[in-house]
């Protein structure tokens, strides 16, 4: 389960049905579920 983060999944979601390149810049402190929040945004996408 993923929770917790539903403001920035919505912003990567913004970002990605804007249909131009878009980049998005993920950082932050150790262990805080970055590579978590790449994974959940990416389910099911190409």
């Amino acid at each position: 389960m993923f929770v917790g983060r539903d403001a920035e999944l919505d912003r990567l979601e913004r970002c990605a049905r804007k249909g131009t390149f878009q980049m998005a810049v993920i950082y932050g402190r150790r262990r805080v579920g970055k590579t978590a929040l790449i994974a959940e945004f990416a389910r099911g996408r190409r």
